[in-house]
This record gives structure tokens, C-alpha cells and sequence, in this order.
């Protein structure tokens, strides 16, 4: 049986990626972009539009559980900039799509690939120590989590706005 090649009239632009903490970054490389379409959901992500004639289409199904509301996105003229928030922070994206499958026209940044230097891990490990100490000094063995109250998440909120900024 001979089955014809499915042909799309969309054309998908290249995209650069990385990651930091709590974000990912989404470059969508396309020029003189005037109007688009964005849609993103805890999972994923579409986007359109249509440029020299030529329309473009993305649907992406992330890797990993993102904030929807808290989604930014600037036109920068040779780039369309998506911020990503991850729903799990410090958790590490091995690719941006769900599919493990490689995709030629999607690329991790070389420009900030990010890795948790020595400085970042001591003061993490200093933390530790602090707090080790604070419970020996005090008798502590067992400490119950705790639970955020809403102002710590309001905090959180800021410092993400902080982010875009």
C-alpha cells in the first residue's frame, strides 16, 4: 500500500532553550514579528504566526509542569522571548519536550547553559552547617516541616517578579 507524504502548510521556526533554577527560557528565532498567538498550559505550549506570507506553528509538550499564569513573553524584534516558570523549582529539564526523540530545529542556549557553580554550592552547604549547628545547640532531633503561610507565598511571587524584571 502506498500512502502519500502528509505535507503541513506550516512551517516550524527554530528554537533555542535553557534553563535556570526556577525558569525556562524559550527563544522562538523568527524576524519582524508584528502579532502572534501564545497559549500555554501547565504542559504545554502553542504558538502562531504569520510572517512574509509563510504562517508558523509550534506545540510543544514540555518536559516538565510549568506555572501558566505566571508566563511572560516580549517581542524582541529578531526573537519572540518566552519565561517559563517551573512548577518545580531547582528541578533539572534534561530536554525541553517531553518527546524523546530529537528535534533538529530545537537547541539548548550555548550561551547560558547553566550549571550550579562552587559558589552557589558552598553557600548551600554553609546553610546546612548553620542549621545542623542551630539544632545541636538547641537539643533539636526532629524538626516537623513547615507549612507556608500565604505571606511566604506572596514573597516567592515577588522574587519571581523580580526575575522578569
Amino acid at each position: 500500500m502506498n500512502c502519500l507524504k502528509l505535507v503541513s502548510k506550516y512551517h516550524t521556526p527554530k528554537i533555542v532553550w535553557y534553563q535556570t533554577d526556577t525558569t525556562v527560557i524559550v527563544r522562538i528565532l523568527l524576524q519582524d514579528i508584528k502579532e502572534y498567538f501564545l497559549h500555554v498550559e501547565c504542559d504545554h505550549l502553542l504558538f502562531s504566526t504569520t510572517t512574509d506570507s509563510k504562517k508558523y506553528y509550534i506545540c510543544l509538550y514540555l518536559f516538565g509542569t510549568i506555572v501558566a499564569e505566571k508566563t511572560v513573553h516580549r517581542n524582541l524584534e529578531r526573537e519572540i522571548k518566552i519565561t517559563l516558570v517551573k512548577a518545580h523549582k531547582w528541578t533539572e529539564w534534561l530536554r525541553l519536550c517531553i518527546e524523546k526523540e530529537k528535534n533538529s530545529l530545537i537547541s539548548l542556549d550555548t550561551n547560558h547553559i547553566y550549571k550550579l557553580d562552587w559558589i552557589t554550592e558552598a553557600l548551600r552547604n554553609r546553610e546546612r552547617k548553620d542549621f545542623a549547628e542551630y539544632k545541636r545547640r538547641n537539643h533539636i532531633t526532629q524538626i516537623m516541616p513547615v507549612v507556608p503561610s500565604s505571606d511566604e507565598e506572596e514573597s516567592d511571587d515577588e522574587t519571581v517578579d523580580m526575575i522578569f524584571d
